[in-house]
C-alpha cells in the first residue's frame, strides 16, 4: 500500500509534536519523555480500537523504539545501552 503510514510513524510524529509544543528537551528530561511516549501510545491504542489506524502490536517494543528515536541515537541506542557491547563500528553514513 503506497502512502500507508505505520503505527510507529504516527506515534513518533505525535510524540515529536508534543515535545515541541511543551518545550521539552529529551536530553535533559528523559523521564518526562518516557512518560510522554507511554501516554501517546496508550492514547493511540484507544483510538485505534474505534478507527482505521494500524495496530501498534507490542506496545513495550513501540515505546522503547520511539524513545530511542526521539531521546537517543535511534537503532544504535540499544547497543549503546548494552553493557556487553564494547565497540560499535559504523561503515556508512
Amino acid at each position: 500500500m503506497a502512502g500507508a503510514t505505520s503505527a510507529m510513524e504516527i506515534i513518533d510524529s505525535e510524540v515529536r509534536e508534543l515535545i515541541r509544543r511543551r518545550g521539552l528537551d529529551p536530553a535533559r528530561n528523559p523521564g518526562q519523555i518516557g512518560s510522554l511516549v507511554d501516554e501517546v501510545i496508550a492514547d493511540y491504542e484507544d483510538r485505534s480500537l474505534y478507527s482505521s489506524l494500524p495496530p501498534v502490536g507490542d506496545s513495550r517494543f513501540a515505546a522503547r523504539t520511539v524513545l530511542d528515536q526521539v531521546a537517543g541515537f535511534g537503532p544504535l541506542q540499544r547497543y549503546l545501552d548494552d553493557p556487553e557491547i564494547e565497540e560499535i563500528w559504523v561503515n556508512e553514513p
